[in-house]
């Protein structure tokens, strides 16, 4: 007797388990109204309703009813015309929402890096175009601090030139001015040294 009863536990729990391992999940379609009955069949009392949408697990099938658990552990019978492998809207939503939301994330987090991108780019634009404007007054600067230069070397190339013709004509002048003064020394000596010689001679 011990023997029997242990083999009948050993089938209910293999069976049990049997039955746990190939439990699949099935939503109930998103009708008005959806029944459970005690047993397979429409003779069968109704023991309950079900929300259009919820999952519930698969125990057996038999015929056209499909014996489920719900979520508040209650098995009963439904129609298996009134289960599908699609999860409903009810369930799709949320994970539609959690998604979305995901997405718009991502998106704030893309258009902050853009922002800051360009607004690191526009300061960049902005510091080049000043350090350009800064290089360009600095060019315009030289040059006209260029043209300065060259106007001063060109007055002092001029000054030098006058200065030049200046000492020429000084040394000109100065030589004729000697020359003048030896020519008149000249023509006077032969003048003055004879006539201290006849002085001489009648002394």
């Amino acid at each position: 007797m011990q023997k029997i009863t242990k083999i009948f536990i050993f089938s209910l729990l293999f069976g049990t388990f049997f039955q746990t391992a190939q439990a699949e999940t099935k939503y109930v379609t998103e009708n008005l109204s959806t029944f459970l009955r005690k047993g397979a069949g429409e003779q069968f009392k109704i023991a309950g309703s079900i929300q259009s949408g919820e999952a519930v697990t698969v125990l057996d099938r038999k015929d056209k009813y499909t014996l489920v658990r719900d979520s508040k552990n209650r098995e009963a019978w439904i129609l298996t015309s009134e289960l599908t492998s699609t999860p409903s809207s009810k369930e799709e939503n949320p994970k539609l929402k959690a998604q979305i939301q995901e997405l718009t994330l991502k998106l704030n987090r893309l258009d902050s890096d853009w922002q800051q991108r360009t607004a690191e780019i526009q300061r960049r634009g902005k510091q080049a175009e000043e350090q350009s404007s800064k290089l360009l007054e600095q060019n315009s600067q030289l040059n006209r601090e260029l043209e300065i230069t060259k106007n001063k070397n060109r007055d002092l190339e001029a000054m030098l030139d006058a200065g030049k013709r200046e000492i020429a004509i000084q040394w000109f002048i100065y030589g004729g001015a000697v020359l003048g003064v030896g020519l008149l020394f000249g023509l006077l000596i032969p003048f003055i040294i004879p006539k201290r010689r006849r002085n001489n001679g009648w002394s």
